[in-house]
């Protein structure tokens, strides 16, 4: 070759290397090196090409529905041109954004982060989307409370450089491009990818399980070691294996990591839940004995779980254009979370988990707490738009009425299709149409599903989704041959009627007393306790439920029943309280009950046939 066609050809892709090297966020952070719950974050930041730019860190991010404002957490924002002078640097008034002066010559970041299940303000964030450091025990990297982006960049690929403690292993959705016993190297393709991709590093407990084609990784923290990788993923095994039958015999994904934070010492801390990815879930749990809490873990991670269908091949421009610092919301949360969580307890009747009779008794669980609680008339597509804030309090009904709502559309889908086509039939066509990369317009999707099914289909969401009617459960769970009764007078074993939901905190806490029965007034419920135990069993806001079903369903009249809460004192200060008194019988009226028909129809039970699995014969 010519010399000087060679050394033409080396400068071109010298120049043109140095332009990718500007192309991308490059962060680094040394876990090593933390002081006073915070981090050192330094970014190399993309060549900028506007007089001045701003960097945010995200105000809301998918699948919490609630502004977080993480720039909250962020402290000493410094800006740097090539040379080292620093830039002029100023914070934007919504506390997430910093406005830099002379962007053309920026080239580095750096700021310090504050974890924010330590954090001693009140801020607003789904605290399983949160952070957390702990010095050489554990790092919780839900990445959108430590990294930020600049303003009409973030589609731009971010690079992350990890120093870690010698023998930490970082687990996660994401394949590192290197690692070593103390560096990982992470590639993300954009600023969606890297909030989509939460990182947990410490000492490993990891199993992998083989589940079809998919490489599962289950990592666990457990500080007192009450519950390890290999106990949970036996468990999990078949549910996956559930899954992948229920999705065609194939999972979408071709890695997916379950991260576990379990929490001995302050459970209320970092709050109980968990948050959902593409690739990936993270939980925040209590840690209690896994043989009596493993099937919590398992009902949460299987909906978790799901989530690998509905937003990741299904979803609205809001959700896959996701804006992280304006509060833009798609009105179909009953497809992301009800219909997740509806083929989260739907894939184990269909696959023999759970018996038809028990997964009913779910079902009658979620109307109760639906028409008891929450507002029954309020169109689902307005609860969606408005659940980061008019209608917050009304979210959490996404789990209740958002199944049931597919649970009814699958009994009258298959009723429609004389046993042949059902929910599960829908998102499989709904994922070939949109799939990973493209998404639907969020005023058309009703529109769109007529079209795949039935016209009848457009007056049910008209009715039931858009309007304000509520579901008629009669109507619908007839056409599997199935009876439902509102209401009907039964003499049983009580918890005392106290009214119980999650606090701030995500404990079970008593929230009225208006309804307490004989029992619940000689227990001496007040309103405020935080249950603590029952009959020496820890109760959780996860575990409650069951706990409380367990009770009334083994108690006999007369036993003897310790109740320990947690109490606030004359000083305002909460203290353990045990209460106690014989377990006794209430005439009580039970609402939204589900038995099947013992005189079913020949079409009905081929609907029932078609909706549980299963041969049906009366």
């Amino acid at each position: 070759m010519n010399k000087k066609i060679q050394l033409l050809t080396t400068l071109l892709i010298a120049c043109s290397l140095s332009l990718l090297a500007q192309d991308k966020y490059q962060y680094t952070v040394d876990l090593t090196k933390t002081a006073n719950d915070e981090l050192t974050i330094t970014l190399l930041t993309p060549k900028v090409k506007t007089a001045s730019i701003i960097f945010y860190m995200p105000k809301i991010v998918p699948g919490t529905y609630t502004n977080s404002d993480f720039g909250k957490f962020v402290k000493n924002v410094k800006a740097f041109d090539k040379a080292g002078k620093s830039l002029v640097v100023k914070q934007t008034p919504d506390s997430n954004g910093w406005k830099i002066d002379k962007a053309a010559s920026l080239y580095k970041i750096e700021y310090n982060v504050e974890d924010s299940w330590d954090a001693t303000f009140k801020h607003g964030v789904y605290e399983m989307a949160g952070t957390n450091f702990e010095p050489n025990k554990n790092f919780v990297f839900n990445t959108c409370g430590i990294f930020g982006y600049l303003d009409g960049l973030k589609k731009l690929p971010f690079e992350l450089t990890v120093t870690k403690p010698e023998g930490f292993y970082a687990s996660s959705g994401l394949v590192a491009k290197s690692s070593s016993s103390t560096k990982d190297v992470f590639v993300c393709d954009n600023a969606d990818h890297l909030y989509d991709s939460p990182i947990m590093f410490c000492i490993p407990d990891t199993t992998i399980l083989k589940v079809g084609t998919t490489d599962v990784l289950v990592s666990v923290y457990s500080p007192k070691k009450q519950i390890t990788s290999k106990f949970v993923a036996e468990n999990l095994k078949g549910l996956l294996n559930a899954a992948k039958n229920y999705m065609g015999g194939k999972l979408p994904v071709d890695k997916y990591a379950f991260l576990y934070y379990f929490n001995s010492e302050q459970p209320s801390v970092q709050g109980q839940g968990a948050w959902e990815h593409s690739y990936s879930s993270f939980y925040s749990l209590p840690e209690l004995p896994q043989a009596s809490f493993i099937g919590q873990i398992m009902d949460v991670s299987s909906h978790e779980f799901f989530h690998i269908v509905t937003p990741l091949n299904i979803c609205s421009k809001e959700v896959r254009e996701f804006n992280f610092n304006e509060t833009i919301l798609s009105k179909h949360l009953w497809l992301y979370e009800g219909s997740t969580e509806y083929d989260a307890h739907h894939t184990q009747v269909t696959q023999g988990l759970i018996t038809p009779e028990e997964y009913l008794k779910r079902l009658s669980k979620k109307m109760m707490v639906s028409r008891k609680y929450f507002n029954d008339t309020l169109p689902f597509t307005q609860l969606s738009l408005g659940s980061a804030d008019e209608h917050s309090k009304q979210y959490i009904n996404v789990y209740q009425k958002g199944a049931l709502i597919n649970a009814c559309l699958d009994l009258y889908l298959e009723s429609l299709s004389e046993g042949n086509y059902g929910v599960h039939n829908l998102k499989h066509d709904l994922s070939l149409l949109y799939g990973p990369t493209n998404y639907f317009e969020d005023d058309r999707l009703f529109d769109e599903i007529t079209k795949l099914t039935f016209p009848e289909v457009r007056g049910f969401f008209a009715k039931y989704v858009e309007g304000k009617e509520p579901l008629p459960y009669d109507q619908f769970f007839k056409l599997a041959g199935i009876n439902y009764f509102a209401k009907r007078e039964v003499s049983a074993i009580t918890l005392g009627g106290a009214s119980v939901m999650p606090d701030e905190s995500g404990r079970p806490a008593i929230t009225s007393v208006v309804r307490l029965n004989d029992f619940g007034k000689k227990i001496g419920f007040k309103k405020g306790d935080v249950y603590v135990s029952l009959n020496g069993e820890a109760i959780s806001a996860i575990n409650f439920m069951e706990a409380a079903e367990k009770f009334t369903k083994t108690a006999k009249e007369g036993d003897m029943v310790t109740v320990v809460v947690k109490r606030k004192n004359a000083e305002g200060k909460e203290e353990d309280v045990t209460l106690s008194a014989p377990a006794q019988k209430i005439n009580k009226t039970e609402e939204h009950l589900l038995e099947f028909d013992a005189a079913a129809t020949k079409e009905q039970l081929t609907v029932r046939n078609a909706w549980l699995n299963k041969q049906c014969i009366n």
